[in-house]
């Protein structure tokens, strides 16, 4: 109807709206890429003018090998882009290990290798948004004391600046192809050091963000602990709910309220409450930083909207302000292996109607002028609860962070028991 229509444009708009500010990072980033590509650009062509007065052809290619050579360097690139993760978070560990770090997970795309129980285990694991990471268990927090932050977060951009500058004499050596690949690997490399250490949030906030964060607020150097602190406590088998709440907790201050680093630590308080079943102090922890998410990453925005939006399926909420939520998680919930995204999806999946779910999708298709399309799209391969269910069993054993798991199966469980408790409810009445 249109009213629901209405209902739905007013539910939607804001949280649009939180989403358009959120891209002003990646417009940053596509703005420095295009500028190295661009300098790349000019002072490759003044090098080649230099060597074509010279008589010489820079990077000559082959008579009839142009194809080959364009298919050979895209592959190179994308492989260039894989070593240069593993140089990054290589960095990012070694500085860890001299500033007082021990090693606890080491990630590129999704092969893992994770420390348990003082022995190496390979897991496949993958985290959106991130090519890898690395994590580390962090020296000890000393009250009064600076924290050794910065060279554990800027080491992974100084090693790509490091390697790319190690690979400048390949380009001069006069062999083409190895001309042309030592180019794409420095470029490549640029591209990594300068989007991690120049301080940007692009969908999460980089290296440089969180080191800034630091050094700005001592109570961001602590959160920076506890975070690392919490999920290596967490990796080695300990539950949120075991912890005492004031370990998680930080105090409120609002010039460190804008770091991603306290953020993190707020969403981490917000399931403590959950995995106790205190969901009156996660709904009103939720409540206070959503009126704040207008400074936060996309990252942090989308991680409230699904706990949102998680409680709103536990409770009688009408569907026009589903939908809404729906429209902005929508690629979000395309995410098959994050639990912290599955849970969600469970539980609209499990909790919902078909009928129910059939007016939301067509209340999001619904365009700017409020007109509807002619049909849903075919789905060729529906997804059910059951589906969903069994992927996050799945993605639960594979997961790195045992504790973090153990808590999203007991958030899945608690929906499941809710349809299982409600049916004996109907029978008995």
């Amino acid at each position: 109807s249109e009213q629901s229509k209405q209902e739905y444009k007013e539910y939607l708009e804001p949280l649009k709206k939180l989403r358009k500010k959120g891209s002003k990072g990646t417009t940053i980033f596509m703005i420095i890429c295009c500028v190295i590509g661009g300098l790349a650009g000019f002072f490759g062509a003044m090098l080649g003018d230099k060597l074509s007065l010279s008589g010489l052809e820079p990077f000559p290619v082959p008579d009839g090998f142009g194809f080959l050579y364009f298919i050979a360097l895209f592959v190179f690139y994308l492989v260039t882009t894989v070593l240069h993760t593993i140089i990054h978070e290589g960095g990012h560990l070694v500085f860890g290990l001299l500033s007082g770090y021990e090693f606890l997970s080491f990630r590129v795309m999704s092969f893992t290798i994770v420390k348990k129980d003082g022995k190496l285990a390979v897991k496949k694991f993958k985290l959106l948004g991130t090519l890898g990471q690395c994590l580390m268990y962090p020296p000890e927090w000393k009250e009064g004391e600076n924290y050794p932050y910065l060279a554990y977060n800027l080491g992974g951009g100084i090693f790509n600046i490091i390697f790319s500058i190690l690979a400048i004499p390949l380009f001069f050596t006069g062999s083409s192809l190895l001309g042309w690949m030592a180019g794409i690997f420095i470029f490549t490399g640029a591209i990594f050091a300068i989007s991690n250490l120049i301080p940007m949030t692009v969908g999460i906030p980089n290296d440089g963000k969180n080191a800034l964060d630091c050094k700005r607020s001592p109570v961001a150097q602590k959160a920076f602990y506890l975070q690392l602190k919490l999920n290596a406590d967490l990796s080695d088998g300990t539950r949120l709910s075991d912890l005492p709440l004031d370990i998680i907790q930080i105090e409120k201050q609002e010039t460190s309220e804008k770091s991603g680093l306290v953020v993190g630590l707020r969403l981490y308080e917000i399931y403590w409450y959950m995995e106790h079943g205190m969901d009156a102090e996660a709904k009103a922890l939720l409540t206070e930083m959503e009126a704040k998410r207008e400074h936060m990453a996309l990252a942090f925005v989308n991680s409230f909207d699904l706990l949102r939006m998680y409680f709103l399926l536990l409770e009688e909420t009408p569907v026009e302000r589903l939908a809404a939520y729906y429209n902005v998680l929508k690629v979000v919930f395309q995410q098959n292996a994050d639990l912290s995204v599955l849970f969600v999806k469970y539980a609209y999946y499990r909790l919902l109607t078909d009928e129910e779910r059939e007016m939301i999708e067509w209340l999001s298709l619904t365009n700017k002028k409020g007109k509807l399309p002619k049909k849903l799209p075919k789905v060729k391969k529906p997804i059910t609860a059951e589906s969903i269910y069994e992927q996050i069993q799945k993605s639960a054993a594979a997961y790195p962070v045992v504790g973090e798991a153990q808590l999203y199966l007991e958030l899945t469980e608690r929906v499941k028991d809710s349809i299982i408790s409600t049916a004996c409810d109907t029978q008995e009445a």
